[in-house]
C-alpha cells in the first residue's frame, strides 16, 4: 500500500470516528438526507415509496374482500389501491370494504400526510442550503516565492458572484511517533502569507512560506515521497447574494505535491479589457525555472 493511501485511510478513519462519537453511535438520517446527491436522494424516495406501497398491498391482501373493486388475490390491484391511498388520489373505482380495510387506509393516509410534510421540508432545506462552488487545483506545488520556499495551492470561485470576507485555513495531518514510541496523528495549522480577502471573485493563490518554524521545513523531493501527511484546505465566506455562510474544502496528500513547480497564469483580458479566468487550466503547472 502506498504511503498516500495509508494517510488517506487514516484521515478518513479519524473523521468518521469523530462523527460517530459526536452522534452517540447512531446514524443521523436528517443530515444524510441533506448531504446526499440529488440522484441518491430521489432514488431513495422512490425506493421508500415503492416499499411502503408494496407492504400495504400485501397487508390489504391478508384480509378477505378488503377492497371492493379489486380482483381477489391480485397484488397489482391492491398495490395500486395503496398508491392511490398514500397519494390521496381516490379515483373511486376501488374503496375499503371491511373494518380491517378501513383501519389500514387510516394508517396509510396518516403515513402519507406525514410523509408529504417531511418530503416538502427536506426538499426546501436542500434547495435553500447554500453550496459553495469553489474549484481547487488537483495538485499543490512547492517552489521559491520571493526567495522563500513556499507551498502553494490554487482555488477559484466558479460562480459569477463574489464571496465576501473569505477566509482560508490550511492544516497538515501527519503520523508521528512520540518519545515513548506511540504512533499518533497530529494537526498543524500552517501560517499563510494571506489568510483573508475581502472579496473572492476570481482566483486565490494560497501560500504557506516554508520557514524554520514550518513542519515542512527543509523537506526535499526524496523526503516528500517518503512522507506520510495530508493537507486539508478549507475556505469559508459569505455569499454576496444570499448573505449566507459558504464552506468548501479539499484535501491533498504527499503524492499530490509537486516540488520545484509553479502554477501557470490563467488570468487573461478580453477585448474590452475585462479580466477573465480560464478555470479549465486551474491545475496547469510548469517547472519553476521556466520563464
Amino acid at each position: 500500500m502506498r504511503h498516500s493511501d495509508e494517510v488517506e485511510k487514516s484521515f478518513d478513519s479519524y473523521t468518521r470516528t469523530t462523527i460517530r462519537t459526536q452522534a452517540g453511535g447512531g446514524s443521523d438520517l436528517y443530515h444524510r438526507a441533506v448531504r446526499m446527491s440529488w440522484s441518491a436522494f430521489l432514488t431513495s424516495l422512490a425506493l421508500i415509496f415503492l416499499g411502503i406501497n408494496s407492504l400495504f398491498g400485501l397487508l390489504y391482501m391478508l384480509g378477505t374482500d378488503t377492497i371492493s373493486g379489486a380482483a381477489p388475490g391480485s397484488f397489482a390491484d391492491h398495490f395500486f389501491f395503496s398508491v392511490q391511498t398514500l397519494a390521496t388520489i381516490g379515483y373511486g373505482a376501488m374503496s375499503p370494504h371491511t373494518l380491517y380495510g378501513h383501519c389500514l387506509v387510516t394508517v396509510e393516509a396518516m403515513i402519507g400526510v406525514i410523509g408529504v410534510g417531511i418530503l416538502a421540508a427536506l426538499a426546501f432545506v436542500r434547495f435553500s442550503l447554500p453550496r459553495a462552488r469553489v474549484a481547487f487545483s488537483d495538485v499543490a506545488v512547492i517552489s521559491n516565492f520571493e526567495g522563500v520556499p513556499t507551498l502553494m495551492v490554487r482555488a477559484a470561485n466558479e460562480r459569477h458572484n463574489s464571496i465576501l470576507a473569505a477566509r482560508v485555513q490550511v492544516s497538515l495531518l501527519r503520523q508521528e511517533l512520540t518519545l515513548e514510541g506511540m504512533e499518533i496523528r497530529r494537526f498543524y495549522d500552517l501560517p499563510l502569507a494571506r489568510s483573508e480577502t475581502p472579496i473572492f471573485s476570481l482566483t486565490w493563490l494560497i501560500m504557506h512560506p516554508i520557514t524554520a518554524s514550518s513542519p515542512l521545513y527543509a523537506i526535499t523531493e526524496e523526503g516528500l515521497k517518503a512522507s506520510e501527511f495530508a493537507l486539508l484546505v478549507s475556505i469559508t465566506g459569505v455569499d454576496e447574494n444570499l448573505a449566507q455562510t459558504l464552506r468548501s474544502r479539499h484535501s491533498y496528500f504527499n503524492t499530490d505535491v509537486r516540488m520545484n513547480y509553479r502554477f501557470r497564469d490563467i488570468l487573461e483580458a478580453d477585448g474590452a479589457g475585462q479580466r477573465l479566468a480560464d478555470l479549465r487550466r486551474i491545475s496547469d503547472i510548469e517547472p519553476a525555472g521556466q520563464q
